[in-house]
């Protein structure tokens, strides 16, 4: 397929978004990524489409020069971060954040990829000393997003919270995606106490995540 009006309007790492239309706009993963990595992110978008609402509308897989993409419903507004650095204090952010991700978490997904089969793909024989360890780590099959962070989540012009990025999306237990979060939010360091304060209205312990933070730490470095 190929479309010719368009303009970049964004990018990453891993992929460019062009603009289609005022509605429209294109995920096309840069040369390299392999047809079978973005089917992937596809399917768990056409799996999260069927029990999620809050999420952009997915229109059609995309194959153009040899890169792979899909179609989407354009998505304008701030993200969260930016809310939590600009426009609301820390509490009443971590309020709505915590907020939208049990929602999340009170989904099952029985049809997702284990945690523990993703963790070990992206390990891909890397590093032999954390494998037991992902092997022997609790099944689960809570609805996971797998990178549920601020820049994740945007606050749209009619004032409604949209969540986007559905590679890492998974089954597990709530715990691992607690643990992913509060790992990221460590990482960001917006603020010292962010991770502490979701963690505390998460109502979860440290312990409780300790196992996957151990194992997270490690295969963080293998991540795309």
């Amino acid at each position: 397929m190929k479309i010719n009006k368009r303009h970049k309007i964004a990018e990453g790492n891993t992929a460019e978004i062009f603009e289609i239309n005022e509605k429209k706009v294109l995920k096309l993963f840069r040369a390299g990524y392999s047809k079978s990595t973005v089917q992937h992110e596809y399917d768990n978008y056409c799996m999260v489409s069927g029990v999620m609402e809050n999420i952009p509308k997915l229109f059609e897989f995309v194959e153009e020069n040899q890169r792979f993409g899909f179609i989407m419903e354009k998505v304008q507004g701030k993200s969260f971060a930016s809310l939590m650095l600009d426009d609301y204090n820390l509490e009443q952010a971590m309020e709505i954040f915590t907020s939208l991700h049990k929602n999340w978490l009170t989904k099952t997904m029985d049809g997702a990829v284990s945690y523990t089969e993703w963790m070990l793909h992206m390990l891909n024989g890397k590093s032999n000393g954390v494998v037991d360890q992902i092997k022997n780590l609790p099944s689960g099959s809570n609805l996971c997003h797998g990178d549920f962070h601020p820049y994740n989540i945007i606050l749209t012009s009619e004032r409604d919270f949209v969540i986007i990025d559905f590679a890492n999306v998974c089954k597990a237990p709530k715990e691992y995606d607690v643990a992913r979060t509060y790992f990221l939010l460590k990482q960001a360091a917006i603020e010292k106490t962010v991770a502490e304060l979701y963690l505390k209205k998460m109502q979860m312990d440290y312990s409780d995540i300790r196992v996957y933070i151990e194992v997270l730490e490690i295969l963080r470095r293998y991540e795309l």
